[in-house]
């Protein structure tokens, strides 16, 4: 039965002490009596009976209210079968988020982030053109730093403008799922004069240590873009030839090997 019912076992022992009240009562009564009709003293000793009935009534009712009360009825050491059931969560107010935590955004693809100037890795491999003759197929660019011998090419130009310029060789492009441009970029070959390359394959050399052995193994010692005149290379007793790309309108001296691009 729930606490906050009569408690029937506490209403048994209220009644318990209720009777035994009135009976103590009765007796205490009646040694009264005697006592003021004999004047004897015995009986007068009897009045103790008095003070024991009015306690036993006190109890009775305590006991009696505890069973209507589901405070009191603690004190009497009442138990209830069953088992605890944890504490009611808080309330929430509709429409209010019980986290103010904003999720944290996706971090932007870092091919986004590339400038004019800066430099990607280019993987190329080795394929067979469809005319039959051999070409390279690029992989999966990667940013990179131009001090590096992985870097091959730079950015020329971001954006979504059309690649435009007579030094742009490649371009890679990627759009998210709704079709939106990440990024766009048109590449150009990283010439870059103090780097040694394996010019073996000239149209597409790789950067090298310039430790590296090698008849076409040569020091790039300066880079002029928007002409195809030679003249200016530097000049020394160590060798100096220079590669005029015309439809690109570039030029590149060399140090080194005085062999690039020949077989």
């Amino acid at each position: 039965m729930g606490t906050l019912g009569v408690e029937w076992a506490d209403v048994g022992r209220a009644a318990a002490l209720l009777f035994a009240a009135a009976v103590v009562g009765f007796f205490a009564i009646a040694s009264e009596r005697e006592a003021r009709r004999s004047w004897n003293p015995a009986a007068r000793g009897k009045r103790w009976l008095v003070v024991l009935t009015v306690a036993l009534g006190g109890f009775g009712w305590l006991a009696m209210a505890s069973a209507a009360s589901p405070v009191p009825s603690a004190l009497f050491g009442d138990t209830v079968a069953g088992t605890a059931l944890p504490e009611a969560p808080g309330l929430v107010q509709a429409g209010i988020p019980t986290s103010t935590a904003n999720p944290k955004p996706a971090a932007p693809d870092p091919l986004s982030l590339l400038n004019p100037g800066d430099c990607v890795e280019v993987p190329m491999e080795a394929a067979t053109a469809a005319d039959g003759g051999p070409t390279w197929k690029p992989g999966a660019p990667a940013p990179a730093d131009c001090t590096t011998l992985d870097a091959n090419y730079r950015v020329l130009q971001t954006g979504p403008a059309p690649c435009a310029g007579p030094l742009y060789k490649l371009e890679t492009s990627r759009k998210d799922r709704a079709g939106k441009q990440l990024y766009h970029l048109c590449l150009a070959f990283d010439w870059r004069a103090g780097f040694c390359y394996d010019t073996e394959h000239m149209d597409e050399p790789s950067k090298v240590d310039c430790a590296t052995p090698g008849d076409h193994i040569v020091q790039a010692t300066a880079v002029f873009e928007n002409t195809t005149d030679g003249s200016g290379c530097p000049r020394d007793g160590r060798g100096a030839v220079w590669v005029v790309w015309d439809k690109r309108q570039m030029t590149v001296c060399f140090r080194g090997g005085d062999k690039p691009g020949v077989r």
